[in-house]
């Protein structure tokens, strides 16, 4: 498994000691907006002045210029708000995030222009795009050539320790108490017993403003997962999310998933007959699947594998049960579509823990410590575990998922969301995890 350093995780708060003083420079939010204000803003108008000069105060476009000004200056500004809540959350990389978040931003940004009826130059705006796109795709670059960040370590680093396999060039906190130089974090170990050395280095990383982790939760800062050992359990009510935004997913859900019905109906059509004329059998598929607070509910999909040859309740690898037509729509996830009913019934959400078949999730429930646990929050078309895992169904890969879910019930907010958009779309393009 491959692990990433954070676009703004490493950044600590904009607290990093990177050595020299480009280096710091480089990855304040200070010098890296700013940027994006030059680029992404400044440099278009500029362009549109000088290439335009004759015109730009012409009446007519008067009433393009302003608009126009506030549409790159919002969305620069968005895309910028985007990228720093976004790169925050674990797994997440700088270049990856680039386009799809400026692309969202500034797509949003030109949709309300034109919702509220006003002209805008669309060539400014394309070049506003393409100049922030630019700008952060330097800055990511050259961050990422600035080197390994160093994190100190109070207590013992297992060789085989998820942390290890991060991009951290880890030191001994203990060693650097005298001037903890050039760290960027301090990370401790919870069962180590204190004593006043540890004492001495926690006081002076906190006095030179450098934040100071238990290892729990680093690792998962940068593993994306809550570990199972942690027993989760213990702390699970304040895990759960809020009540406001439980409230604003179903919304959401609500405001989503009606026109995305209306839009998906001819491809369930067309689909539909494709699968009828391949092989016997209706083409949707139904399920009993165990979701919000444990309540059983029938889970529709498009029907991707023949249904008069014997087998397991679950898909393995390489299954000789999926038709031509299945292979497809599995990876392109097209046979979820039908799901989208399943959320207008509140059955299940946009974005959650995969829904389990009854058998499996009575089989994890006795073998999986905590597993009853996932069902605090309504399962999800996509999710978490999904975009990193896949399908899978047994064994320590199972646990894995589990370790991913709790992640997402912990850390659940509207850009974890946005991020598994955005990594589901990748996952529809590369075909990951369907089998």
């Amino acid at each position: 498994m491959n692990m990433y350093t954070p676009f703004a995780q490493m950044k600590l708060h904009s607290k990093v000691r990177f050595g020299d003083r480009w280096g710091r420079i480089l990855r304040t939010n200070r010098f890296t907006l700013g940027g994006l204000l030059i680029v992404g803003v400044g440099v278009p108008l500029l362009v549109l002045a000088a290439t335009d000069i004759e015109n730009i105060f012409a009446e007519d476009h008067d009433r393009e210029l302003l608009p126009t000004i506030i549409v790159v200056f919002v969305a620069a500004i968005f895309a910028h708000i985007m990228l720093r809540n976004v790169g925050a959350l674990a797994l997440t990389t700088d270049r990856a995030l680039i386009f799809p978040s400026f692309f969202s931003a500034y797509a949003a940004a030109i949709a309300g222009a034109t919702i509220l009826g006003v002209k805008v130059g669309i060539s400014t705006v394309a070049l506003s795009f393409l100049g922030g796109m630019g700008w952060y795709l330097i800055v990511a670059s050259a961050r990422r050539r600035a080197g390994r960040p160093r994190v100190g370590y109070i207590g013992y680093l297992p060789e085989k320790s998820a942390l290890r396999r991060v991009r951290i060039n880890w030191v001994s906190a203990i060693v650097e108490r005298a001037e903890l130089i050039d760290v960027v974090a301090v990370v401790f170990d919870k069962h180590r017993p204190e004593d006043h050395i540890t004492e001495q280095v926690l006081q002076k990383a906190v006095l030179q403003g450098i934040p100071v982790y238990r290892q729990d939760y680093f690792r998962e800062m940068v593993t994306g997962t809550v570990s199972l050992d942690n027993h989760p359990v213990e702390n699970f009510g304040y895990m759960l999310p809020s009540r406001p935004l439980v409230r604003g997913k179903r919304l959401a859900d609500l405001v989503v998933v009606v026109p995305a019905l209306l839009m998906a109906l001819p491809v369930l059509i067309i689909v539909g007959l494709a699968i009828k004329i391949e092989s016997p059998g209706g083409a949707l598929y139904r399920q009993q699947r165990v979701g919000y607070r444990g309540r059983r509910f029938v889970c529709y999909k498009l029907r991707s594998m023949r249904c008069d040859v014997d087998g397991p309740a679950f898909t393995t690898e390489n299954d000789h049960r999926v038709t031509r037509v299945g292979k497809l729509i599995r990876k392109l996830r097209i046979d979820e579509l039908p799901q989208l009913y399943n959320v207008l019934r509140g059955d299940m959400s946009l974005i959650g823990p995969r829904p389990e078949s009854v058998i499996l999730a009575d089989q994890y429930a006795r073998e999986i410590p905590f597993y009853v646990y996932r069902h605090s929050v309504r399962p999800g078309i996509t999710g978490w575990a999904a975009v990193h895992q896949g399908n899978v169904a047994h064994g320590d890969a199972a646990r894995q998922k589990l370790e991913y879910d709790f992640y997402y019930i912990k850390h659940c907010s509207v850009w974890l969301d946005f991020l598994i958009v955005l990594l589901t779309i990748r996952t529809i393009v590369t075909g990951f995890g369907s089998r």
